[in-house]
């Protein structure tokens, strides 16, 4: 009967000390799955801001890359300053949180009231410009302004834009012009999710505009 008991408490103890293993490989278990789903949600919600702003800026990069075209460039080249006057060289990023600028879209040589161009940043949205008769970086009836980023999913902190020309410009020939000026145009782009103000990222991306300023000195 001693024997018996002795074994059934040795039974007992070992019976505890599995449960009591047991509770604390459960535990562990439990904190890792938790860590994991944290982890896995906080890298999905990056993985969201950074596909947002990567698109807002691949869409603004590509759009100021085309500022300055003019279907008429090539026929004023030694003419004559009054000849090749380009109608779209002007780009103004004189106004915090905006840029403006225009190209020939349909390459017929004259400004349009459709190619004025602008991107600009308000109330957390960046904006893209689609038309309208005042063309300046504000928004109003006679000035139409697109939205570029979900204000439901994203907010738009910071949206900046510096224009940079070569200094001394490129001359086409002696020492002095006519002169090409080559243009750049710095961008940063800073974002954070609507819902989790601690995701946040910020883009810089400088952009060589395609079509370079064409002067008479």
């Amino acid at each position: 009967m001693l024997t018996r008991s002795r074994q059934q408490g040795v039974s007992l103890i070992e019976l505890m000390v599995a449960l009591g293993i047991s509770l604390v490989l459960l535990l562990g278990m439990t904190r890792f799955l938790s860590t994991s789903l944290t982890s896995n949600a906080s890298t999905m919600k990056a993985a969201r801001l950074n596909q947002e702003l990567r698109a807002i800026m691949l869409l603004i990069s590509r759009d100021v890359r085309r500022a300055g075209y003019w279907g008429n460039a090539s026929s004023g080249v030694g003419v004559g300053a009054a000849s090749y006057s380009n109608p779209f060289g002007t780009v103004n990023t004189a106004t915090a949180g905006c840029i403006l600028y225009s190209y020939d879209r349909d390459g017929d040589g004259s400004q349009d009231s459709d190619e004025q161009y602008g991107v600009l940043l308000s109330s957390g949205v960046a904006m893209l410009r689609s038309g309208g008769t005042d063309y300046t970086c504000t928004l109003g009836a006679n000035n139409s302004w697109e939205a570029l980023s979900d204000s439901n999913v994203t907010s738009i902190t910071t949206l900046t834009f510096s224009l940079n020309t070569s200094n001394p410009p490129y001359y086409v020939s002696g020492s002095s012009g006519p002169n090409v000026v080559m243009r750049t145009v710095t961008i940063t782009l800073a974002g954070q999710l609507k819902n989790d103000s601690s995701v946040k990222l910020t883009l810089t991306e400088t952009v060589k505009l395609e079509n370079d300023l064409f002067q008479a000195s």
